[in-house]
């Protein structure tokens, strides 16, 4: 008997390793200025342009490479997807971040400069949630509520603007350094056959 699992509208999260050191781009993001944010006790950077700065050139041809591909082989897509804001993450000893998503950006991303095994990693929240659960023996990318990615320093992670995420407390000794960065598309988004369009640099007052 054939039996097929099909996996309806799954979602996707794709993992980049960079494959070179980003010890020069973690000092320099250990410069920056940064501001706390209160209740959580991590950090974000004063500059929320940060991939404008020539110290992270190769960086962020790095991740708009990785976006280019996300968006053609992923979602099928010939669109144009560009960065818009790019931000620095500080998490220190006990200090959290808490859930949310990030409106405005259709894809976002994190790039990790100083993370290890002993530091909290990142923690993806499903946004339908069973109302009667059977009893698992064994979490799956399927049965999974909350979906833990496990990183290295220079891995980047992208995954839709509406996908839930955290990080946990930091129990270790050194801080959590990342940078985070939100897209959206150039030019028009959506399509005129399906009533879709948006394009609000030409917005057609044409009579009907």
């Amino acid at each position: 008997m054939n039996v097929e699992l099909l996996r309806l509208f799954p979602t996707p999260l794709l993992v980049v390793p960079y494959g070179q050191s980003v010890e020069k781009e973690l000092s320099y993001l250990k410069s920056v200025n940064f501001l706390e944010q209160k209740g959580n006790g991590n950090f974000r950077s004063e500059d929320t342009f940060l991939l404008k700065n020539n110290e992270l050139c190769n960086i962020k041809v790095f991740i708009e490479l990785a976006i280019h591909r996300f968006v053609k082989d992923v979602l099928n897509s010939d669109q144009t997807v560009r960065i818009t804001q790019s931000w620095a993450n500080r998490n220190p000893k006990g200090s959290v971040h808490h859930e949310h998503v990030h409106p405005n950006s259709i894809l976002s991303g994190v790039m990790y400069f100083q993370i290890n095994e002993k530091l909290p990693p990142i923690h993806f929240v499903r946004e339908r949630q069973d109302s009667l659960k059977l009893n698992v023996i064994k979490y799956n990318q399927i049965n999974a509520e909350v979906f833990k990615v496990l990183c290295k320093p220079g891995d980047l992670i992208l995954f839709p603007s509406s996908l839930r995420h955290s990080v946990p407390i930091n129990e270790g000794e050194e801080d959590r350094v990342s940078l985070s960065f939100n897209t959206f598309c150039d030019g028009a988004i959506g399509s005129k056959e399906l009533l879709t369009l948006s394009n609000t640099n030409d917005v057609s007052h044409e009579k009907i």
